[in-house]
């Protein structure tokens, strides 16, 4: 896979430097709320990056709040677009330790935060997990770290019922960890790479998760261990719609009869959590094809990483794009090593008016163990 890193230094007031912040990409922006210093300082701020054009600009978002809507610093929560909505979960206050499992939505049309009071048992409080779109009106989450240390266990949040519910899984499980990455490789699956077990070892597997089984279809592990690290799935070539849709009638099939019409009985036996047997979801791009995991940076238990790894998710097989930086790399032009930073994908337009639609991985902020960072970086696909 091709590809080149680029620094970019947007215009505008730049976040203060941290880590462990939420991220998620909306169109053209790259939205980025609160996260942690080293001190640690927690941050509930609200930032929006445009890269349209690839002229990137930050802007400091102050949102509104709904009657009675309270949103505390917080570092290790997630954003997750949802429909037409993102949607904020969990997180810690690094000095009291104090974690949380409430749901808060944002409006992005009129930049307004309300809290969710979801039907059903809640996941119990967590940080550092990980956070998809699944079949386009439900939010999947997976594992973290609470009270009690790492955690498995897998969540389903129906936007249509207004419900979690704690699905009975099957297949072999992966091990209870936080710091991984968990991206949803087409509409139904999600793929779960690295992390810290609760030995606080790093983990160095990866796993795919199938909700339309409620299975765990595969671990493999892999040479390479990391946590704290960023990930994000790769659109096709020649992809015409955004990733994860195909913008078919059989996509809102699948969608309404795993997220409103599913048969799985939960752990808490009141049935609401959604799967379906027989239904094939589409995947990104060509039906049956495997998308490509970028994974970068994060700790290894032994260094801070800047390396680029890829992951195809139908094998998991994984290769090393990029070593870095590396001692042949001129000063300023790759960025410094990082962990508990975010990246995402957004667009960046076609070229000699074909519609092919390129793609830019942007990376923001982090920590290393000189710094905290505020920087942002691309990785241009090629």
């Amino acid at each position: 896979m091709g590809g080149q890193w680029r620094l970019v230094k947007p215009e505008g007031l730049a976040p203060a430097p941290r880590g462990a912040h939420a991220s998620v990409a909306l169109g053209t922006k790259v939205l980025v709320f609160g996260g942690a210093d080293r001190a640690p300082i927690p941050f509930n701020d609200l930032w929006a990056l445009e890269t349209a054009d690839s002229k990137y600009e930050w802007t400091r978002i102050s949102p509104l709040m709904a009657p009675g809507c309270k949103l505390l610093p917080r570092s290790g929560a997630t954003l997750t677009v949802v429909g037409d909505r993102v949607y904020l979960f969990g997180g810690t206050e690094p000095v009291s330790g104090v974690c949380f499992n409430e749901l808060k939505v944002l409006d992005p049309a009129t930049w307004t935060w309300s809290d969710v009071e979801p039907q059903g048992t809640l996941p119990a409080p967590r940080h550092s997990h990980c956070s998809g779109c699944l079949a386009e009106t439900c939010l999947i989450v997976y594992g973290g770290a609470g009270y009690q240390g790492p955690m498995q266990d897998l969540w389903i949040y129906n936007t249509l019922q207004n419900a979690w519910s704690r699905p009975t899984v099957s297949g072999d499980q992966p091990q209870a960890r936080e710091m991984h990455t968990g991206c949803m490789v087409d509409t139904t699956t999600l793929l779960v790479y690295g992390g810290r077990g609760s030995n606080f070892k790093v983990c160095c597997d990866a796993a795919l998760f199938d909700a339309q089984q409620m299975k765990w279809t595969a671990i493999e592990p892999t040479p390479f261990s990391r946590c704290a690290h960023s990930s994000v799935v790769l659109p096709p070539a020649h992809a015409t719609s955004s990733p994860g849709k195909t913008g078919s009638g059989d996509t809102e099939h699948v969608a309404h009869e795993l997220c409103q019409n599913g048969g799985a009985v939960s752990e808490e036996g009141n049935g609401t959590a959604a799967t379906v047997q027989g239904t094939t979801a589409p995947t990104p791009g060509t039906v049956g094809s495997s998308s490509r995991v970028l994974i970068y940076g994060g700790y290894s238990g032994e260094a801070v990483e800047g390396d680029l790894i890829q992951i195809d998710s139908r094998t998991l097989e994984i290769e090393l794009v990029r070593r870095g930086p590396r001692e042949s790399d001129k000063g300023g032009t790759v960025p410094s090593v990082r962990f508990a930073h975010s990246a995402v994908i957004v667009p960046s337009g076609g070229s000699g008016g074909s519609s092919d639609v390129s793609h830019t991985m942007v990376v923001f902020g982090g920590v290393n163990p000189k710094e905290d960072l505020n920087d942002v970086a691309v990785w241009v696909l090629g």
